[in-house]
């Protein structure tokens, strides 16, 4: 008889920086094709952890779980990096439903059945299958329940052979609970193919519904299947403490980490030039339009705060009191137009936009989204990484342009409250050095450096996620680092071009 999921000697465990935990050793457990089945077990325990594995939802930026024996799942085996081919066969529902907010309801089906290679036109009976025939408008709208079936409905797009549910009831009232039960049986029945594994606390919701019960028996560190009367016991909810304490691993666990954090830099920098064709053209063009216009206002004032003064100062404070004015013009016009201005352009651009973007994928990283693309099978650099980097590659030269003009129009009108020059005068003296060159030379630090903010703002944004706190920590570093990066970039550039 063929095998869903079949472990074989199986053992799965954690690098830690005192040492390994260890969660499941030797597990020998076979699972028939088409059953429903709750998986149980103490918190910690590993229940979480076993379904990343099975979904190929493994932090790369950490040390992978070290995986021994066999796990099967229809004779081919899985392991930490996740086998392609497994893909189309595994969809899972997180804890946190993972629902793009951006996307209505109806986008965020029609998205994953985008990705699974079907027509969206098959949304409307994937949602009214759920009990969603009518959802609301914005996905942010919808109840807690209402998230939970659009999840499902999402989940279901791939028609996939595995379902993997993560606590699919909580946080729900009794009755909403039983018809997510309900509901998921309903739709694995439908498919005499599918395997369904629902982590839950709330094995009542599922009470006639399921088709036996997966223990993972924390004190044992094994596995165990029990038959659909099952009730806990304190064995299968009391966790055990596995980890082997080392002190001499700490230095050799840090500098794993600090591997891995190394290797995903270049990842970034890798997936963000081999992924620079846009697949999501309309993403690109929401991002870029948002980027150019949002901080517009912000980095025109500036640079008209910063061309008045320098014009103001320049003429008021002229010690010849009247001479060499249209010297002092040209000075202020050449320094200006291709050094402060733009410099100071991209320190407000990169305030602006790169907390917002930062603060944006450290959400969809912490609340699941990111891994909810990867199960759908939509890469992250596609739908995220390329429009931030051609978001910020065309609005960064413009905006500097913007702030650039701004700066020459508040010049003029502090030059004409200051001095007896005329507009024409004014111009000649301001932009009397300023050539060609000095456009070509701005326009690349200011692109480079969207390039370089977009990498870092990616890099920080989509890390490991587990706390709010995580999240403000990245966009506090993305905001220093990414004007460092600006700082770096007009400096070293100017000084290679203009010495």
């Amino acid at each position: 008889m063929t095998v869903a999921l079949e472990f074989r000697g199986f053992g799965l465990a954690h690098s830690r920086p005192t040492g390994e935990e260890v969660l499941l050793e030797a597990v020998d457990l076979a699972l028939a094709p088409h059953g429903f089945y709750l998986f149980v077990g103490a918190s910690g325990g590993g229940k979480s952890s076993l379904l990343r594995v099975l979904a190929g939802l493994v932090e790369a930026r950490e040390p992978a779980p070290r995986l021994s024996g066999q796990l099967l799942a229809w004779g081919e085996p899985v392991t930490a990096d996740h086998a392609e081919s497994l893909r189309d066969k595994v969809a899972a529902i997180l804890q946190d439903e993972g629902l793009l907010d951006e996307l209505t309801p109806r986008q965020n089906v029609e998205m994953a059945l985008r990705a699974a290679g079907r027509s969206p036109r098959l949304a409307p009976g994937l949602l009214a299958q759920a009990g969603l025939e009518s959802p609301p408008e914005r996905t942010a709208q919808l109840s807690g329940g209402m998230r939970k079936r659009l999840a499902v409905a999402r989940a279901l797009a791939s028609s996939p052979r595995l379902l993997l549910c993560d606590e699919p009831t909580a946080g729900l009232d009794p009755e909403a609970a039983r018809h997510i039960a309900r509901l998921l049986r309903d739709a694995h029945d439908q498919d005499v193919e599918r395997t369904t594994l629902v982590i839950t606390h709330d094995v009542a919701a599922f009470d006639g519904v399921h088709d036996g019960v997966l223990v993972l028996d924390a004190a044992a560190r094994t596995l165990r299947l029990e038959a659909p009367g099952y009730r806990a016991t304190g064995s299968a909810v009391m966790k055990q403490n596995g980890e082997v304490a080392n002190q001499d691993l700490l230095p050799l666990h840090g500098v794993r980490r600090a591997l891995l954090r190394l290797g995903a830099i270049c990842e970034t920098v890798f997936e963000s030039l081999r992924r620079l064709p846009p697949f999501e053209l309309g993403q690109v063009l929401r991002t870029t339009a948002r980027f150019a216009l949002e901080p517009a206002l912000f980095v025109a004032i500036a640079g008209a705060v910063i061309g008045g003064l320098a014009t103001f100062f320049a003429l008021r404070n002229n010690p010849i009191h009247g001479g060499f004015e249209s010297a002092l013009l040209t000075g202020t016009g050449k320094v200006a137009t291709a050094v402060l201005v733009p410099m100071l352009s991209g320190f407000f651009f990169t305030a602006r936009i790169a907390a917002g973007a930062a603060a944006r994928l450290g959400t969809m990283k912490r609340t699941n989204q990111i891994a909810a693309l990867q199960m759908m099978g939509v890469r992250p650099a596609d739908y995220l990484l390329t429009p931030l980097v051609w978001g910020m590659v065309i609005a960064m030269p413009l905006v500097t342009l913007g702030g650039v003009m701004a700066a020459a129009l508040a010049s003029l009108f502090a030059a004409k409250s200051v001095a007896a020059i005329t507009t024409a005068g004014w111009v000649n003296a301001y932009f009397a050095t300023v050539d060609a060159r000095d456009v070509l030379v701005v326009s690349g630090k200011s692109t480079l450096s969207g390039y370089l903010v977009a990498i870092c703002c990616y890099h920080l944004g989509t890390g490991p996620k587990r706390s709010g706190a995580d999240v403000g920590e990245a966009v506090n570093a993305a905001i220093v680092i990414g004007m460092a990066l600006v700082l770096t970039v007009h400096a070293v550039l100017t000084f290679l071009i203009y010495s």
